[in-house]
């Protein structure tokens, strides 16, 4: 791949290729696989280090494994798990606060620089994890160098990065209404209804299935041949009485309610 690394921002080239033993904070989403797709590339010293707990579709944590056997990624698999800390099982708004304060601190690894894939999109939207990250001084090499999520996918498709039209998958506390506790069961069949919803509608549509605690499935859209599947997984999970919301933004769901409607939640 003579050349290809030509083809990222000389700010984010720069950095890679001097700022020495790395160790990136590797959700499998497509920003931190761009970012670890640009330092092999860079021929960067590269440590990926990913978090697989409760919170963590399981098929996310099997695909990181995947992605990193395949490009030669370096990587390493950590347990974290959120819900013993007790702050973060409130759920509280400052919830992604505490709980990336804790998973950073267990994601160090002496003698490696940290730093996660945060974007330049991500510093305008309401983004409490991203206290955390400055008060632990985790540099951000897409942010710093202005890449919003647009370029990350243009740029990963131009340097040859697999699946550049991932769409995100967050973790799965960010389901839950605010002040709405999740526990381990309620975790488990989330995932499992979101994984077999996951085969239903690959790529062809983006969605979220809250709980407010009521049950809402948050959709772009849901063609009719969907339907009768969907259905039967969400009682075989134990989300009868579900309600469709169709939504053309799909993260940000809590944040964007009106506290007519999710009171405990309150507004920005």
């Amino acid at each position: 791949m003579v050349g290809v690394a030509e083809k990222l921002p000389e700010a984010l080239r720069d950095f890679l290729r001097d700022a020495g033993p790395l160790c990136v904070a590797f959700s499998g989403g497509l920003d931190s696989r761009f970012l670890c797709h640009a330092a092999l590339l860079c021929h960067c010293d590269i440590l990926a280090v990913h978090a697989s707990g409760p919170h963590i579709l399981a098929n996310e944590t099997a695909y990181v494994r995947a992605f990193a056997k395949k490009c030669g990624l370096p990587l390493e698999i950590v347990e974290y798990d959120p819900l013993k800390n007790e702050i973060v099982g409130q759920n509280g708004k400052d919830r992604c606060y505490h709980c990336k304060k804790a998973l950073f601190n267990k994601l160090e690894v002496t003698g490696r620089k940290l730093v996660d894939g945060t974007n330049a999109d991500d510093l305008q939207s309401y983004r409490p994890g991203l206290r955390a990250i400055n008060e632990l001084g985790i540099f951000s090499p897409l942010a710093r160098a202005g890449l919003a999520k647009e370029d990350i996918r243009k740029l990963a498709a131009a340097t040859g990065l697999e699946n550049s039209g991932q769409k995100a998958r967050p973790c799965l506390l960010t389901r839950f209404a605010y002040h709405t506790r999740p526990n381990y069961h309620a975790l488990e069949n989330l995932a499992r209804a979101e994984n077999e919803l996951l085969e239903i509608f690959g790529q062809e549509n983006d969605f979220r299935l809250r709980l407010t605690p009521e049950p809402i499935l948050q959709t772009r859209a849901l063609a009719e041949k969907f339907k009768g599947p969907v259905d039967q997984i969400m009682k075989k999970y134990g989300f009868s009485g579900y309600k469709i919301i169709m939504d053309e933004t799909i993260s940000g769901f809590f944040d964007r309610q009106d506290e007519s409607i999710f009171p405990e939640a309150g507004l920005l």
